[in-house]
């Protein structure tokens, strides 16, 4: 469990960069629809690393050793396949046009029939938890079927793999509808993230465990789904540390070698052992601007990757009610929570950096280095974690919370601004605080318009009647407002150009879960409109949509969602 700056990137073009690489590619190489995909594919993992040696069973749940990945084609049938929802701008990506995406080629492909010519392949990873390492975990669920223009494309939901762990390997149509619309929206939201091309109904029905309407866990038949999901690549530090921790050290460096030529082409410009020094550096740099984006106003407990973006939605959560250690997953506790991400992140890197120092000590005495070299070299990495780990958040942090209230420095006086709002948020916020989300857009406004009186400006984010809170609640909420107007003033930021900066930073849709609920219950009967609906609104998070949309998905959560399990709260 885990919960990107890049060179002189900052936050928000580190999040577009990948898109813009990738769409100029896939121009570049368009081919001829699906069609042409086979033959363009460019599977480096297939040809750089090794696979599981043929005679093994392929869909047996077992340790597998000596590999990197299994070759294993989707066992999830779909005798009645319907396109539930495609992203355009995902499928424009991967250089396919509105005619390829409602194609009978594309329902086969990504229903889980692709043709004999793609070659399909699940891997293996491990996995830690607070630190511990957890043995073998590995895709699953999850089976890719090729590379092409720079993004791997992976089908979730697609049948068993020796991964498995004796489950069936399939998704329910609920989940692949959250993770659609997670991913696009934290892509929209300039969060570094996998992306979601589209999510198909199978026809045939999964048993799960979930929710009833009374919130009491039962097992129940839900309608099966595959979604389908990319990146540049999918490889986690689960999969360095699993090598690491089998002793496969051969393994270990032929996936640091290929992770190198695949996300970090840019740093092979020297010696093995300084490359791989880099780029832990780099991991640890993209690593902490990624936590710090998700505390702009997400909280995902995930895994981590290499590249540096949000990988795999389970039960996840945008911040709704601010609490400093909110976690949406029942099994999460206090170590996963939203306040707890930095660290989480600094325990999963210090793992890693345990995996790289092994490989520097056998890649250093293969280059004649003195054992004065190689420790340096190891240092280099440990010391990455505590020292360019920790700036690199705490720089990009500050000046997400400087953005998110419009300041122009970042200050003595601004950290402690920021620090009483936060306590004020969780613990004088009346009965029922506030919501993250409205609170920031409520300080969005004209300084004219920050009145004094915060039953007016505080109004869109409080739970509570703000008459019913405290009166020392509200006179601490009432000098804190005097204080930032009075930082506001003294900085005499051009109006336009602070809310600018506010309103590009904070949103004003989220994808909230009961939004979720909604879209996907109405899609299990078949009604898409409201997914389809949400997504378009979610496509443009900064921007006001009406009041249309405002009262509908922009207000605070409903009664029927605050205490729902499964809404609420997840297991």
């Amino acid at each position: 469990m885990l919960l990107v700056l890049s060179g002189a990137l900052s936050p928000r073009s580190a999040a577009r960069r990948i898109s813009r690489a990738v769409s100029a590619s896939a121009a570049s190489e368009r081919s001829s629809g699906l069609s042409g995909w086979p033959a363009a594919f460019d599977n480096s993992l297939l040809r750089e690393l090794r696979g599981e040696p043929p005679g093994a069973p392929p869909l047996q749940s077992r340790q597998v050793h000596g590999a990197h990945y299994t070759r294993v084609r989707p066992t999830v049938t779909a005798p009645q396949p319907v396109l539930v929802i495609w992203s355009s701008a995902v499928a424009e990506c991967l250089g396919l046009l509105p005619d390829d995406c409602e194609s009978k080629e594309f329902l086969a492909v990504f229903s889980g029939s692709p043709p004999a010519s793609y070659e399909c392949w699940a891997t293996a990873y491990g996995a830690s938890f607070t630190g511990q390492y957890g043995g073998q975990r590995g895709d699953g669920r999850a089976i890719s079927i090729g590379q092409y223009a720079g993004y791997e494309i992976q089908l979730k939901g697609a049948g068993v793999t020796p991964y498995s762990r004796q489950f069936d390997g399939r998704a329910v149509l609920r989940s692949s509808i959250r993770e659609f619309l997670a991913s696009e929206a934290m892509a929209a939201l300039n969060v570094p993230t996998t992306r979601s091309l589209c999510v198909v109904t199978t026809g045939e029905e999964v048993v799960r465990q979930w929710y009833d309407e009374r919130g009491a866990q039962r097992i129940q038949a839900e309608p099966g789904a595959v979604g389908t999901r990319v990146a540049t690549s999918f490889l986690r530090f689960g999969q360095m540390e699993l090598f690491y921790q089998r002793r496969e050290l051969d393994l270990l460096r032929e996936l640091a070698e290929h992770a190198l030529k695949r996300e970090f082409p840019h740093l092979q410009d020297a010696m093995l052992s300084r490359n791989l020094v880099r780029m832990f550096d780099e991991i640890c740099r993209r690593q902490a601007t990624l936590i710090a984006e998700w505390l702009r106003g997400n909280m995902n407990s995930d895994n981590s990757a290499l590249s540096g973006i949000t990988l795999d939605y389970g039960p996840f959560a945008f911040m709704e009610k601010f609490q400093p250690h909110y976690n949406p997953w029942v099994g999460g506790g206090v170590p996963y929570s939203f306040a707890r991400q930095p660290q989480a992140a600094a325990a999963n890197l210090a793992g890693l950096s345990s995996a790289f120092a092994e490989l520097l000590d056998v890649v250093g005495k293969e280059e004649g280095q003195s054992t004065a070299e190689i420790n340096s070299n190891i240092n280099d990495v440990r010391n990455s974690v505590s020292s360019t780990f920790v700036d690199c958040f705490h720089a990009a942090h500050d000046c997400n919370c400087r953005a998110k209230l419009g300041l122009v420095e970042w200050d003595s006086e601004a950290e402690e601004l920021w620090n009483d709002l936060l306590r004020l948020m969780s613990t004088r916020s009346g009965a029922n605080g506030v919501d993250f989300t409205n609170l920031f857009r409520a300080l969005s406004v004209p300084l004219s318009s920050l009145a004094d009186s915060i039953s007016i400006t505080l109004k869109p984010a409080a739970f509570q009647d703000i008459a019913h809170w405290p009166q020392e609640h509200k006179e601490e909420w009432e000098a804190w407002m005097k204080r930032y107007r009075s930082k506001l003033e003294l900085e005499e930021r051009p109006s336009d150009e602070r809310l600018a900066e506010m309103e590009s930073t904070n949103p004003r849709y989220i994808l909230r879960n009961w939004m979720a609920v909604e879209a996907y219950e109405a899609a299990a009967s078949g009604n898409y409109d409201v997914l389809r609906e949400i997504h378009n609104l979610l496509s443009n998070p900064y921007n006001d949509q009406g009041s249309e949309a405002d009262e509908r998905w922009g207000g605070l959560t409903p009664q029927w969602a605050r205490d729902r399990p499964g809404v609420a709260f997840m297991s």
